[in-house]
């Protein structure tokens, strides 16, 4: 009976250190779980810091280039928005210098002031064929053989004020003032109308020349009282009687009566010691 107990009791002994050594093994794997788990948890962490300050860093930088981006395109629109201020400010001003120019010539001015604002290129000139044009739309002072330039301010039309010539190709332009405007009032047209002024017989007159052809010369003089007035013309001529000899016979002609060499000579001599070209 006492060995029987004494088994049993052994045999309890055992298994409780059995159970003493499982148990001792199952918290060691808890423990060494715990343990890996505390480390994955911590090398996420850190990941997830690291993936955290990575974005921050890529936002950074976004943010960064769109914000250069957009400060060139505030800079560009800033410029853009600048020179539409200046080319309005400068269409304003040349708009106000017209209105004002305008508002001048709407009250009365002298001939003198007209001509001085045409040469200033504040206003313009109507043509004979009524179209307008500026001093800027001739080829002034250049040196060339049909450039223009201003000339002297003489009494063409014999009503007290001066006109305003302006020397070029042919005789160049004749300007009148008149209706409180500038008009062209005589101008050179090529080779058989070339443009000059004389006084005579106390008056000024104006001159077409055509000396184009050997043996042809032909004169047209004009006098106005006033621009518009025509009073007076004269024609004079001498040319060849037998237009294929040159050496050959001459003869003479005044307003469409022949009259002899003398005479002729006589009238080209007055006429030619007072003319003043207007070419250059």
């Amino acid at each position: 009976m006492n060995r029987c107990k004494k088994i049993v009791i052994l045999v309890c002994v055992f298994l409780t250190a059995l159970n003493v050594v499982a148990c001792g093994q199952a918290t060691g794997d808890e423990v060494v779980n715990t343990d890996e788990s505390s480390v994955n948890q911590q090398e996420s962490s850190v990941l997830t810091v690291e993936a955290t300050d990575l974005e921050i860093k890529e936002d950074e930088t976004v943010n960064a280039d769109e914000s250069s981006v957009n400060q060139q395109e505030s800079s560009m629109q800033t410029v853009e928005s600048m020179n539409l201020e200046t080319e309005e400010d400068k269409t304003i001003g040349v708009e106000k210098s017209n209105v004002e120019t305008s508002e001048n010539i709407d009250t009365e001015m002298t001939t003198e002031e007209l001509l001085d604002l045409f040469i200033n290129g504040s206003i313009s000139a109507i043509s004979s064929e009524d179209s307008a044009f500026y001093i800027t739309d001739l080829d002034m002072d250049s040196g060339e053989w049909d450039s223009y330039s201003i000339g002297e301010r003489v009494d063409l039309d014999n009503d007290g004020e001066n006109e305003l010539i302006i020397c070029g190709p042919y005789g160049g332009i004749y300007l009148d003032v008149r209706n409180n405007k500038v008009y062209e009032f005589a101008v050179g047209e090529g080779d058989s109308l070339v443009l000059s002024y004389v006084f005579y017989n106390g008056s000024t007159w104006i001159m077409y020349s055509n000396r184009m052809y050997a043996g042809y010369e032909a004169y047209h003089m004009e006098k106005f009282e006033g621009a518009d007035n025509l009073v007076s013309e004269i024609n004079f001529h001498e040319e060849l009687v037998d237009e294929d000899n040159v050496e050959g016979k001459e003869k003479y002609t005044l307003n469409g009566t022949e009259i002899s060499y003398d005479e002729y000579f006589q009238l080209c001599s007055k006429i030619f010691a007072t003319e003043v070209t207007t070419t250059k």
